[in-house]
């Protein structure tokens, strides 16, 4: 079975035409969030009908249900899609990917990542090493590439970060 990505969560509704109130800190929010895409909420397909982004919310109308009525029983549920769905392109990686992948700076092991942190402005990895935690923020200065098949994220300069 093809593997499910949660990419946001239903926290409402939109006026009264059916559109529903999506809070996201996906990263990829290009590739899942768009017409046409099939989604599933509450183990129930569905299609992405529109949408639209508003404030720090996204709004989108799912199977062309433009009836308040039709959707409020989704409020509260999380929205997920097929990872084969986002067509990633080879050297493309989800954040939640890195979790528990080694950090490695050039060959000198750092430690492992435990948690992603995003922030307005940039998003971090927290990476756990001899019982510290320290973060490196996922930015070209710092992060040379990551092996999805090895589970191994290089870096370059990140031991300058270790306190």
């Amino acid at each position: 079975m093809d593997e499910l990505v949660c990419i946001g969560k239903i926290i409402n509704f939109f006026g009264i035409k059916g559109e529903l109130k999506v809070l996201s800190d996906f990263d990829k929010k290009d590739k899942a969030f768009k017409v046409g895409m099939h989604v599933l909420i509450n183990n129930e397909e569905f299609v992405i009908s529109s949408i639209r982004k508003h404030k720090n919310y996204i709004l989108m109308t799912i199977n062309n249900m433009y009836d308040i009525n039709l959707i409020t029983k989704y409020i509260g549920y999380n929205i997920y899609v097929k990872m084969s769905d986002l067509n990633l392109k080879e050297n493309e990686y989800l954040l939640e990917e890195l979790i528990n992948s080694k950090v490695m700076d050039d060959g000198v092991l750092l430690g492992e990542v435990i948690d992603i942190i995003n922030s307005s402005n940039c998003s971090y990895v927290k990476v756990l090493y001899n019982k510290k935690e320290y973060l490196i923020p996922l930015v070209d200065a710092y992060i040379k590439s990551f092996d999805k098949s090895k589970k191994i994220l290089n870096t370059i300069n990140a031991k300058d970060l270790i306190i």
